[in-house]
């Protein structure tokens, strides 16, 4: 019987593989041979000689005996590995195609998880950062979209009334954003600076890497000219001076005392962490203490953030419950500001985190997707491989290996496939990191810091062995069933493997069509509204428009008559420039960043309860400035030069400020001033488009512009700091040397800082957008090629399968039409199912990207429609080569088919 077996195993996989293959078998059967002749009463030594002139092969027979005896399960594993590869080998295209598709698959999903892990996961670089938290209030009035309602800055008077130090809360420290003139050390050089009390450094949980930070006394007024330097600054301004500490530097031309140097790498806070009020852009180059009032002084804007480090064991409900008692004691104190001593405490890392979360997280499950289609993909791959070996599988069953054993195998060899795929794919998400950190937004924080580190290599490989265990699961489970008999008088002919192989494979594509369509839906809808937002457009026209800020040494120029008179100078200077065609400047310009805001008074709208008032932003223009960025002037006038300290107080609103506090009126000539009553009222002269100040898809609010020289506030908002624009008659880059030099005639230390055109503005406020947009698009893309790729696969399986069929019919007097027809029915059939799921499907996943779109709803049905549409053609695309080779199918050749 055995020789027998062995000429049929021969004769349907070949003598060489086949020794390989049958080892297990033949180790069980030399065994029970041995056992039988001992039975017989044979020596043992002459049982196993029988036995081995039975089986032939004496070296490998003892082999599989010291395997029998257990000398080892790794030498099993070491045998299916290389019998595994030899497979792998002996089907190069097959190995290739998996391979290939794998490595995209975990490619993509590693370094976008790096990047999620880099951001998200990785602890910040500060001492315990989890007791680490951000203190807010939360406004009792829905403000504008700039500053969101639970973020809401702590004033002055608050912050010098709270404790230093509680039950739950060890150290805490305040802190706002300046700007600072560096002069003295060459050329002028405007610096990003933090103002912060004395407890800042020890709340974030960072000493500096040379001397100190800020003493108490330091606070105080008048007593906190010194400074602490960034790295970076300390390298590049001050030749990395071991000895900087103690030395004098000039800042707003005042001296200052360098007592202190942080680490490389301390950056907090970064603009995109907090809001406008609090932060700046770009990194933090220097700290100078914040040099607060005495309690009984202490008033001013809301415009500092408090971080609080938590003791040891002290959980954020606690400190949640003692800000709310320190919220209580405010309003006892001040019964005026009932409704503003609500707390809102985050954690920091939710704070650093911010707004960078959803879209990762988009992302992150857009990459998931395309790793499904990528598995079942390949799982479709290795059930059709699964068929071609049914015979094999069969028969080693027959000879006695066990279903487990079989099943060991095919996930050995699919574990191994996956292996190769991943490490392909981690090789691609090297690369992928690396394009990202290039190319990625600036304003994503941390993005430096992502790397392929072990919590990211732990994920690849378990990404592989999973993905591996997946696909090969449902073929190895599959293949280890079969009939002897049957098998073998099927003898060479081809086998469908049942009614079940199939309906796996259809399901598995009909699963990729769906999944790709959802993500072609979700990359659709991200392109819809970015369209649309460009075509909703600002309420500005960036052409030819160059921007920069200016500030002014506080030191020199104190008292806001004193600024109004150098803008002014400077303003005419500029204008005069060459290549200047206009010129203006503001507190701030089209997505420069939040304006500032205030509550509103409007005499002929009284209101009784202050936390009723109107709000609108807030900001100072000059004369010609809305004409520079391409403003329109909805009614009224446009700023004169008449319009100084001098003349009545004027004022131009925005469209949304008009129909929201004037609706079914003239808002020209009504009167509109700030909160205070103290401060006089002005006169409405003008009502301009709405202009956009942090984001194409911001929503507008009402927003008020006063000219620069009627600043009656002169405590808030700061004029220290404003930003200029001039529109260019040609090219705007080649303004920056001519404005340098005319800047330098009005003050020879006045720096020009953050220059960009206002197109570069906009470009650097859509980065997140267009990034995400990239992304999820780049992986929709990669989804429809994968699932049209197991489009095409199948249908040429099904093709191939029902070769013999097609001859029948055509012989039968079918036309290659009609063959064209069926193929073309079936992918159609498959096809509208997968794009019947993903519908559905994709009406409920696409409802959480809400809060990506713009002008578009989540469900909106040209965009359902038409990629449902698309699909279909792609598939019927993928079907079509197939289904042209089912037309060429020879009668006679078919009917001698196998």
């Amino acid at each position: 019987m055995w020789s027998e077996i062995g000429v049929r195993v021969r004769a349907i996989f070949g003598k060489r593989e086949m020794e390989a293959e049958l080892d297990e078998e033949l180790r069980f059967h030399f065994e029970k041979a041995v056992e039988k002749n001992v039975a017989a009463g044979m020596s043992a030594e002459e049982a196993r000689r029988q036995a081995r002139l039975k089986f032939g092969g004496e070296e490998r027979v003892r082999e599989e005996c010291r395997e029998a005896r257990g000398v080892g399960m790794v030498e099993a594993l070491g045998q299916d590995l290389r019998f595994g590869a030899r497979m792998l080998r002996k089907s190069p295209a097959f190995t290739l195609a998996a391979v290939v598709t794998l490595a995209l698959g975990i490619g993509a999903s590693t370094a976008v998880f790096s990047v999620v892990n880099g951001i998200l996961l990785k602890p910040l670089p500060y001492a315990h950062p989890e007791r680490v938290l951000v203190l807010w209030w939360r406004a009792p009035m829905a403000l504008t979209a700039e500053i969101p309602v639970d973020r809401w800055p702590w004033s002055i008077r608050q912050y010098v009334m709270f404790p230093a130090s509680s039950e739950a809360i060890e150290a805490n420290g305040a802190f706002k954003a300046d700007y600072f003139n560096l002069t003295g050390r060459g050329e002028p050089k405007r610096l990003n600076g933090l103002r912060a009390s004395a407890g800042f450094f020890e709340a974030i949980g960072a000493k500096p890497a040379l001397g100190r930070g800020f003493y108490p006394e330091e606070d105080k007024p008048g007593n906190g000219f010194v400074a602490v330097l960034g790295d970076r600054l300390w390298r590049e301004s001050f030749g990395a001076d071991p000895g900087v500490v103690g030395k004098a530097m000039t800042l707003n031309g005042r001296a200052y005392t360098i007592v202190g140097v942080m680490p490389p790498g301390f950056d907090f806070p970064r603009a995109q962490d907090l809001p406008i009020s609090s932060s700046i852009p770009g990194n933090v180059q220097l700290w100078v203490p914040l040099e607060l009032p005495p309690v009984s002084e202490a008033y001013g804007p809301s415009e500092l953030t408090v971080i609080a480090r938590m003791r040891p064991g002290v959980t954020l409900g606690r400190a949640t419950s003692e800000m709310r008692l320190f919220g209580g004691r405010l309003e006892q104190a001040f019964p005026a500001s009932r409704g503003w001593n609500t707390p809102s405490v985050v954690g920091l890392s939710r704070q650093v985190v911010g707004d960078t979360e959803r879209p990762l997280l988009l992302i992150l499950g857009a990459v998931g997707v395309v790793l499904l289609i990528a598995t079942s993909n390949v799982a479709s791959l290795v059930l059709g491989r699964s068929l071609a070996r049914k015979q094999e599988f069969t028969l080693r069953g027959a000879l006695g290996a066990g279903r487990g054993r079989l099943v060991r195998q095919v996930l050995t060899e699919s574990v191994l496939l996956a292996g190769c795929g991943g490490a392909a794919g981690v090789a691609l998400a090297e690369a992928g990191v690396h394009f990202v950190k290039i190319f990625g937004p600036a304003t994503i924080g941390r993005l430096q810091e992502v790397s392929l580190d072990p919590r990211v290599m732990v994920f690849a490989v378990g990404v592989t062995l999973l993905t591996g265990i997946l696909f090969g699961l449902g073929p190895a489970l599959g293949s280890s069933r079969g009939n002897l008999a049957e098998s073998l008088n099927e003898g060479g002919q081809r086998t469908s493997g049942g009614a079940a192989q199939p309906k796996l494979r259809n399901a598995l594509l009909v699963g990729q069509v769906a999944l790709a369509l959802v993500l072609v839906i979700s990359a659709g809808l991200l392109v819809r509204t970015f369209y649309g937002m460009l075509a909703a457009g600002g309420g500005f026209n960036p052409t030819r428009v160059l921007t920069f800020q200016l500030t002014l040494p506080s030191g020199k120029y104190p008292e806001v008559e004193q600024m109004a008179e150098v803008y002014g100078k400077a303003l005419r200077a500029v204008r005069e420039a060459p290549g200047v065609e206009e010129a203006g400047l503001a507190s701030e310009v089209p997505m420069g960043g939040p304006t500032d805001g205030t509550a509103i008074r409007i005499p002929e709208h009284p209101v009784t309860d202050v936390n009723a008032a109107p709000y609108a932003d807030y900001s100072f223009a000059s004369p010609g400035y809305l004409g520079t960025i391409g403003a329109v002037i909805l009614r009224g006038r446009d700023f004169t030069d008449a319009d100084d300290r001098n003349s009545e107080p004027v004022a131009i609103i925005n469209e949304a400020m008009a129909k929201r506090y004037f609706a079914g009126e003239d808002p020209v000539g009504k009167q509109v001033g700030v909160g205070a009553k103290k401060f006089p009222v002005r006169t409405i002269v003008g009502v301009i488009a709405n202009v956009k100040h942090n984001s194409l898809r911001d929503e507008p609010e009402p927003e008020m512009y006063v000219p620069y020289t009627q600043n009656e506030i002169k405590i808030w908002p700061s004029m220290q700091t404003m930003q200029v624009a001039l529109r260019a008659k040609g090219n705007p880059g080649e303004l920056t040397e001519g404005v340098r030099k005319a800047l330098a005639e009005v003050d020879a230390d006045l720096p020009v800082a953050n220059v960009a055109t206002l197109g570069e503005l906009v470009d650097e406020s859509m980065a997140v957008s267009k990034f995400t947009l990239f992304l999820v698009g780049s992986f929709g893309g990669l989804a429809l090629v994968l699932a049209m790729i197991g489009m095409y696969g199948a249908i040429s399986y099904a093709v191939e399968q029902r070769t013999r069929e097609f001859g029948i019919r055509m012989a039968l007097g079918a036309t290659p039409r009609d063959v064209l027809g069926m193929v073309l029915g079936q992918g159609a059939r498959l096809a509208a199912a997968g794009i019947a799921c993903g519908l559905v499907t994709a009406a409920v996943a696409t409802r959480t990207m809400e809060g990506f779109l713009y002008g578009v709803r989540a469900t909106d049905p040209a965009t359902f429609a038409g990629v449902a549409a698309a699909l279909m053609g792609v598939a019927l695309a993928a079907c079509y080569l197939p289904a042209r080779k089912a037309t060429r199918v020879d009668p006679l050749t078919a009917l001698r088919y196998e």
